[in-house]
């Protein structure tokens, strides 16, 4: 139960009027789950469950069985029912970014529902029609916070690194001479990743959410989810709800800010995202738990991540069978014996004269 113009909790107020804006509100205008909700005297606190169809008390107004006041529905004092949560009971709750409280107020209230309260946020979701545009909104903005971060944290690493190695001496051209081609490449190998995931992360998501969503309908399909429904209800889970509130639950990746569990984002996104789609489901068809629905949100986040590896597994042994295929081929042709190059063909020696006999010389006249 919150102020629709700030989305300012209205819960244990006496009045009728919010005190965080000043806007005036009734009791009657929420409507909440039947015995969802206490109605107290605001005499002797003596609580009332609100029994009606609309979570309402019936009758509206009556004698109180404690101090015997008059009271009404619109003078009692709300409270959620023991075991119930405060903004699980309200039937039409917005989402907190919906409302018309300040930016940063909308943006903290969202990924808050996210991160702490999924149960929460799939009922606010499942109570209005698709909001895309708005969630596709508040997606933009926690991609901008994680972008800007991503930046910050690239460039004070490679900072930090080049300070550590004198990199940044080389790059003045100073001091001892230290070359410029190292500090540079430092720079670039500390900064390069985070870069290249500041770009590629949009794209990125921009891809990895359709296809979860798809690959999560099709399996709450195969699963037999549709089967529970009606036939006069609409189909509960449909592609574009599924992109809803893979968007809306994107807020708990802004638990990246923390540090040494920012790794974890990811993995509390898939669960999130589970927790608000079995909420989501439940409160479209009126049961409890929803186990089929959660299964298929988080088989249908891990296919493409496990495809996605299963890509870049089989890419690198390519890669790597490519390269020890040429390191064979260049290894081989190493070790190979230099081929016999036939000898030039000599020219034949002149023959020798042999010497004479002794017998046989002439002798010299006198």
């Amino acid at each position: 139960m919150r102020c629709k113009g700030c989305s300012h909790s209205l819960w244990n107020l006496t009045g009728n009027i919010c005190p965080e804006c000043g806007k005036e509100f009734t009791r009657a205008e929420f409507e909440f789950q039947p015995y969802s909700v206490m109605f107290k005297c605001p005499s002797c606190a003596q609580p009332y469950y609100g029994a009606g169809e609309k979570g309402h008390l019936v009758p509206t107004a009556f004698e109180c069985t404690s101090c015997h006041h008059a009271i009404d529905m619109e003078s009692c004092v709300l409270v959620p029912a023991k075991g119930r949560e405060e903004d699980a009971v309200a039937v039409g709750a917005p989402v907190p970014w919906t409302t018309e409280a300040s930016f940063f107020r909308r943006l903290w209230e969202t990924s808050t529902a996210a991160l702490v309260k999924p149960r929460s946020l799939g009922i606010a979701i499942a109570a209005h029609e698709p909001r895309l545009k708005s969630a596709m909104a508040f997606f933009g903005v926690v991609m901008g916070i994680m972008w800007v971060i991503t930046l910050v944290c690239a460039a004070a690493q490679g900072g930090f690194m080049m300070l550590m190695m004198g990199g940044l001496i080389g790059l003045g051209g100073g001091g001892g001479g230290t070359p410029v081609v190292p500090g540079t490449f430092l720079l670039a190998s500390q900064m390069g990743p985070g870069l290249i995931l500041s770009v590629g992360m949009p794209l990125f998501y921009g891809i990895y959410i359709p296809i979860s969503a798809a690959v999560a309908v099709v399996l709450w399909r195969i699963l037999g989810g549709e089967s529970t429904r009606e036939s006069h209800q609409p189909p509960t889970l449909t592609f574009v709800r599924a992109v809803e509130i893979l968007l809306w639950s994107s807020g708990s990746l802004l638990v990246t800010l923390v540090p040494c569990v920012g790794s974890f984002a990811s993995v509390w996104w898939i669960v999130s995202a589970a927790i608000v789609t079995s909420a989501f489901v439940g409160a479209r068809l009126g049961a409890a738990s929803t186990g089929k629905s959660a299964l298929s949100m988080v088989l249908g986040m891990l296919a493409p991540l496990l495809l996605i590896c299963g890509g870049a597994i089989a890419f690198a042994m390519v890669i790597a069978g490519m390269g020890m295929s040429s390191a064979r081929a260049a290894l081989s042709g190493a070790q190979a014996p230099a081929p016999m190059v036939a000898p030039a063909s000599a020219p034949e020696p002149e023959p020798v004269a042999e010497p004479a006999l002794v017998e046989d010389a002439v002798p010299t006249p006198n």
